[in-house]
C-alpha cells in the first residue's frame, strides 16, 4: 500500500519530519483561512493566528527532533486555531496516530480533500475504536471501507474475522475459502499462515477443540515456525489439559529464542498452575494489529508498523511484548525518549522487564552516555546482583570507561557468589578482553579457549584468539588460519583483515600487511587499533611521514589510555628520527624531502 508517512529527510534527521515537511503549508494562505475563520465563528483573532502559526512551528521543529510527543501536542494546538486548513488537520492527524493519541486523531481526521492514505487511516481508527466500544456493526462499516480503499491492507485483512465473530457472523468469520489465493503468492504466504492462526483462535472461542487444533498442528513445525506458532499452540494444549505436550513445545521454543515467555510458561506448567486464559475477541484484535505491524517492520515501512502497533496497545495496553517492540520500532526512528519511555513501562515484575532494561542501556550507550547506562544497570543490580546478563552488561560499560580492574572485580564477584557453570560465550569474550587489556595474556587465552568451545564458529571469537596468538607472537601461522576462518564467516570486517594484515607484519611481509591494512582502514576508519597498525606498517616501510600521520590520525579517535599512550611514545620517536635524519641531510648539502623513504603505494 502507499506509506501515508513516506519521505525520509536525511539519514541523521527522524523520518517523521516528512509527515510535516512533505506536506507544506504556505503561512500566507494559512493567514487567510484563519482570518476568515475567525470573521465567520468570532472565534480566533490575529493574535489567536499567531499563536496557531507559533504552535505549528514548534511542532514542526519538534518532529525534527524526533519529539513526537510535543509534536502532537503543539499541531493538535494549532489545528484549535484553524480547524478548516485539510494540509494542517492532516498533518496532526498523522502525528497524534504516532504518539498514540488515538481519540484525538480521530477528532481531527481530515475530511474531504485529504489523501488516500489519511482516509483509509480514519476508517482504520474508527474501527478499532468501534471495537473498543463493542459496537461491532460499526467497527465493520468501517473495516470494510479500508478494504474498500485498499483490499490488500493486511491489517484490516487480518482483524476482520474477528470482527464478524463479533456480530455472530462465524460462518463468514470462519470461511476458508480466500486462503488458496493467498497460499499460491509468495509474498501473501505468511499473511495466509497469520490468518490461518487467526482462524484456529475462532475455532477455539466458538468451541470446536478439534478444528482449532488441526489448525495449530498445520502451524507448528519445530524450528523457526516454532517461534511465531508454538506459543498459541502450546497455550491451547494447557488449556485442554495437556501439559506434557504443551512442555514439549515451550522447550523447543526456548531453545530456538531467547523470549522470556517461554520460560515463564515452562515454570507455570511444572508449578501446575492455571493455563493462560484464552484471549477474546478484543485482545485477538489487538494480538493481530501486532502482528500486522511485525510485518510493516520486517517490511521496512516503519511509520505502518509504529501507527498499527500503537493500535494495537490501544486496544490493549497490558501485553509488554508490544511495548518492547514500540521501543525497537522509536529506536529506529531515532525517537530516543520515546523509546526510553517505552521500555521503562515495562514492570519490574515483568519476564521482559530484562530485555527492556538492556534496551535502554544499549540506547544510552550508542550515545555515549555511559555513567547513566551505568546507573541504570546498578539498579537493576541492586535488586538481582547475580543477574548474568547486568554484570555482563556493568563489566562491559567499566570496560569501555578503561575500568579493567573494576570490571575485572565485577565478573569475579559474581564467581565467587554465583560460579560461572552459566557463562556464556559471550561472558567467556568479554573475560578475555578484560584480561588482555590488564596484559594479562594467558589468562585471556584460557577464556577466549572457553568461548570457543561455547561457540566454536563465532567470527568474533575466532578473531580474537588468532589475533592473540599473532601480536604475541606465538603459533603466528595458526593465528592466521583462525583469522582466515573469521574472514570467511565475515569477510566485510574491517578489524579481522587487520587481524590478517598484522599477521604478515609479525612475519615481516609488509608489502602483504600493507594492502589487507589498508583496506581494513577503508572499512573502519574511526577504529583507532587499525589506524596504528597502518602507522607501524608505514614506519617498517621507512615510510616516516605518513606513519606519523597515520598516529597523530589515533590521537583524535576513540582509543583507550594505553593505546594513546604507546601512539604519543611513538610519534615523539618517530619525530626524533625525521628531525635527525633532516638536520643530517642537510649538514651534508643533501636534498631533502618531506618523506625520503616514501614508496608507491600498491593499487
Amino acid at each position: 500500500m502507499f506509506n501515508p508517512f513516506s519521505g525520509r529527510v536525511g539519514s541523521h534527521m527522524s523520518a517523521l519530519a516528512a509527515v510535516l515537511l512533505a506536506l507544506a503549508i504556505v503561512p500566507g494562505a494559512q493567514a487567510a483561512t484563519a482570518k476568515k475563520t475567525a470573521a465567520a465563528t468570532g472565534g480566533p483573532s490575529t493574535t489567536d493566528y499567531r499563536g496557531a502559526y507559533r504552535n505549528y512551528l514548534v511542532g514542526r521543529f519538534a518532529m525534527t527532533q524526533g519529539d513526537v510527543a510535543t509534536a502532537s501536542l503543539r499541531m493538535g494546538a494549532a489545528v484549535a486555531y484553524d480547524p478548516g486548513n485539510v494540509d494542517l488537520r492532516q498533518k496532526a492527524f498523522l502525528v497524534s496516530i504516532l504518539n498514540g493519541d488515538i481519540d484525538q486523531a480521530a477528532d481531527l481526521g481530515p475530511g474531504a480533500g485529504s489523501t488516500a492514505t489519511s482516509q483509509l487511516m480514519v476508517h482504520m481508527i474508527g474501527a478499532i475504536r468501534a471495537v473498543r466500544d463493542g459496537h461491532g456493526a460499526v467497527a465493520e462499516r468501517e473495516i470494510d471501507a479500508v478494504l474498500k480503499t485498499d483490499g490488500t491492507e493486511r491489517s484490516a485483512q487480518m482483524i476482520k474475522p474477528y470482527i464478524q465473530a463479533m456480530n455472530g457472523q462465524w460462518d463468514k468469520a470462519l470461511d476458508e475459502t480466500g486462503d488458496t489465493a493467498l497460499q499460491s503468492s509468495d509474498s501473501n504466504r505468511l499473511m495466509g499462515y497469520l490468518i490461518k492462526l487467526d482462524r484456529a483462535r475462532l475455532n477455539e472461542l466458538k468451541g470446536h477443540p478439534d478444528v482449532a487444533e488441526a489448525d495449530y498442528k498445520t502451524l507448528y513445525q519445530p524450528g523457526a515456525a516454532a517461534v511465531i506458532f508454538g506459543p498459541d499452540y502450546a497455550n491451547f494444549l494447557e488449556r485442554q489439559g495437556r501439559r506434557d505436550e504443551a512442555r514439549a513445545i515451550w522447550t523447543t521454543i526456548s531453545q530456538s529464542a531467547s523470549d522470556p515467555s517461554s520460560q515463564q510458561a515452562l515454570d507455570r506448567i511444572n508449578a501446575k498452575a492455571p493455563p493462560p486464559p484464552l484471549p477474546d475477541l478484543r485482545q485477538s484484535i489487538a494480538q493481530a494489529l501486532f502482528l500486522s505491524a511485525t510485518l510493516y517492520f520486517s517490511g521496512n515501512d516503519t511509520e505502518m508498523a509504529l501507527a498499527n502497533v500503537r493500535l494495537s496497545l490501544y486496544l490493549d495496553p497490558a501485553p509488554e511484548r508490544a511495548r518492547i517492540f514500540l521501543g525497537q520500532i522509536e529506536e529506529e526512528l531515532k525517537n530516543n525518549d520515546a523509546a526510553d519511555a517505552a521500555w521503562a513501562a515495562v514492570a519490574p515484575d515483568s519476564p521482559y522487564y530484562s530485555e527492556a532494561t538492556l534496551r535502554r542501556v544499549w540506547a544510552l550507550r550508542a550515545r555515549d552516555q555511559l555513567p547513566d547506562a551505568l546507573n541504570l544497570v546498578d539498579q537493576v543490580l541492586a535488586r538481582q546482583p547475580d543477574s548474568l546478563s547486568f554484570v555482563v552488561e556493568k563489566a562491559d560499560i567499566l570496560h569501555a570507561q578503561d575500568k579493567d580492574v573494576d570490571a575485572l572485580a565485577v565478573l569475579d564477584g559474581r564467581i565467587k557468589r554465583a560460579g560461572d557453570a552459566d557463562f556464556t560465550w559471550q561472558a567467556r569474550f568479554l573475560q578475555a578482553m578484560v584480561y588482555d587489556s590488564l596484559n594479562r595474556w594467558p589468562d585471556a587465552e584460557v577464556a577466549i579457549k572457553q568461548a570457543q568451545t561455547l561457540a566454536p564458529d563465532r567470527p568474533e571469537v575466532l578473531n580474537f584468539l588468532g589475533y592473540g596468538w599473532i601480536n604475541q607472537g606465538q603459533h603466528v601461522q595458526e593465528g592466521m588460519d583462525l583469522v582466515r576462518r573469521a574472514l570467511q564467516l565475515q569477510p566485510k570486517s574491517g578489524a579481522v583483515i587487520d587481524s590478517l594484515g598484522w599477521g604478515y607484519y609479525k612475519l615481516g611481509n609488509y608489502d602483504e600487511a600493507l594492502g589487507f591494512i589498508e583496506e581494513a582502514v577503508q572499512l573502519d576508519p574511526s577504529d583507532a587499533e587499525v589506524n596504528d597498525h597502518l602507522g607501524d606498517v608505514y614506519k617498517a616501510m621507512g615510510r616516516n611521514a605518513e606513519a606519523g600521520y597515520e598516529w597523530s590520525r589515533v590521537l583524535t579517535l576513540k582509543a583507550t589510555g594505553r593505546e594513546l599512550a604507546s601512539v604519543r611514545q611513538k610519534i615523539d620517536a618517530n619525530t626524533a628520527v625525521m628531525a635527525a635524519d633532516m638536520h643530517n641531510k642537510a649538514a651534508n648539502g643533501q636534498a631533502t624531502a618531506f618523506n625520503d623513504g616514501a614508496t608507491t603505494r600498491k593499487p
